[in-house]
């Protein structure tokens, strides 16, 4: 029987060319792998790209099971090995610098906290009222804030109709039982960024009270923290406060209350 020289071969045909050139292509997912852990560094300065390092891993993994399996069909474990590298190092980077923002962001609000009571303790209330402004409705212009309430009425009544509300006023009642600096920090509670350079903050303090009992007054602060890139100047605003043991709400007419970050 004559061989069949024609230059076109039938679908059952089989060179066996793979086996013969000994040709393996790369996994897709070593090739995804490498390049999300080329851009796992940008996950320790985004909060929010931290599932880049993640992805590096999971694909890294995918990659070297498969190719470990089929090593006669795929290539690209050190691409792979390489991805997850890149995505273990840089994830745990970003996870530490998460947790000490975290971390530093608390302390931080302990810190503003205090400074407000400074401000009741000492009778600066319009000082402590400001803080209590969005930063765009505050007053950097005059010299003396405390002058500048006592001449402009609405602000005054503004903040005496604030002031006369829970935990504020029980705190203006006992002023001379309790001090700034011995404000304890109950519970963090929560931090969320809300859009780029704005991050909310809930905070739950013990303030104790002297005169040889167990008092204390028991609240929560909501604070909002924004940063301006223009100036680099970052801005605490003491967006909502209440009484620990009631359900927490930002106060009413609060100018963020219903606000939408």
């Amino acid at each position: 029987m004559a061989e069949d020289q024609s230059p076109y071969k039938s679908p059952d045909s089989h060179d066996n060319w793979g086996e013969e050139t000994g040709y393996r292509r790369i996994h897709w997912a070593a090739m995804i792998s490498l390049v999300l852990g080329i851009l796992s560094p940008l996950a320790i300065f985004v909060i929010g790209l931290v599932i880049v390092p993640i992805l590096s891993v999971i694909m890294g993994a995918i990659a070297v099971s498969h190719i470990k399996r089929k090593r006669e069909i795929y290539t690209g474990e050190r691409l792979a090995t390489l991805g997850l590298f890149f995505g273990i190092v840089f994830g745990i980077w970003s996870g530490m610098n998460q947790y000490n923002d975290r971390d530093y962001l608390y302390d931080q609000a302990a810190a503003q906290t205090r400074v407000w009571l400074s401000y009741l303790k000492d009778g600066k209330l319009g000082h402590a009222h400001q803080v209590m402004l969005q930063v765009q409705s505050r007053n950097f212009e005059a010299r003396d804030i405390e002058e500048f309430y006592q001449n402009d009425r609405g602000m005054r009544e503004e903040q005496r109709a604030r002031f006369a509300r829970q935990p504020i006023k029980l705190m203006l009642d006992h002023l001379d039982r309790w001090k700034p600096d011995d404000l304890v920090v109950h519970n963090n509670v929560s931090l969320r960024g809300t859009k780029k350079n704005e991050i909310q903050l809930v905070q739950e303090y013990v303030l104790p009270l002297k005169g040889g009992t167990n008092e204390s007054i028991a609240f929560r602060i909501q604070f909002w923290r924004q940063i301006f890139p223009e100036s680099r100047a970052s801005h605490w605003q003491l967006e909502g406060i209440g009484m620990l043991d009631e359900q927490f709400r930002l106060a009413p007419n609060d100018p963020h209350e219903g606000h939408n970050h």
